[in-house]
């Protein structure tokens, strides 16, 4: 019999103190064979297999954004990444059917803060534009360079 407590698991396993810590608050350890004071112990024998079967990577890092349900579910809104250096999209979905996605990610220029904005509605593509095509002056914009139904609606073309 080898009995082995957190500290010893974490040599063991080569697995970070805390890390062993947060997976026994979330019951993701086995049983142990015995609780002394308080703190458990496992016989390193008959349960190293349990062990190294514990996937390391799973639930790491920040927890996802919530999906945010309106009227019991029928009209739902999912939101992802939030960075102006990573892609971000939102959806919203009418009764489990894809209604609007937004999608914006970063434009290949120099300045950081371009984006590429595309809005689909019910999958038809009816905005595809770099919002460095797009100068705002005051409340109008001057420029705008849209597509909608596959036309360009620019003030150009008009």
């Amino acid at each position: 019999m080898n009995l082995v407590g957190l500290k010893e698991l974490a040599e063991l396993l080569d697995v970070p103190y805390d890390t062993l810590k947060v997976w026994k608050n979330r019951d993701r350890l086995p049983e142990p064979f015995q609780v002394i004071s308080g703190t458990p112990v496992w016989d390193w024998d008959t349960s190293e297999e349990d062990f190294r079967s514990i996937k390391k990577n799973e639930n790491s890092g920040r927890p996802k954004k919530p999906k945010i349900s309106i009227a019991g579910g029928l009209i739902e809104i999912d939101i992802q990444g939030s960075s102006k250096d990573k892609d971000e999209n939102v959806s919203i979905r009418v009764n489990g059917k894809s209604f609007v996605d937004v999608q914006a990610e970063p434009a290949n220029s120099d300045n950081k803060s371009d984006r590429n904005l595309s809005i689909k509605v019910l999958g038809k593509k009816v905005i595809d534009i770099n919002t460095d095509d797009v100068i705002e002056t005051g409340d109008k914009i001057s420029k705008p360079v849209t597509e909608v139904d596959g036309e360009d609606t620019s003030s150009e073309n008009s």
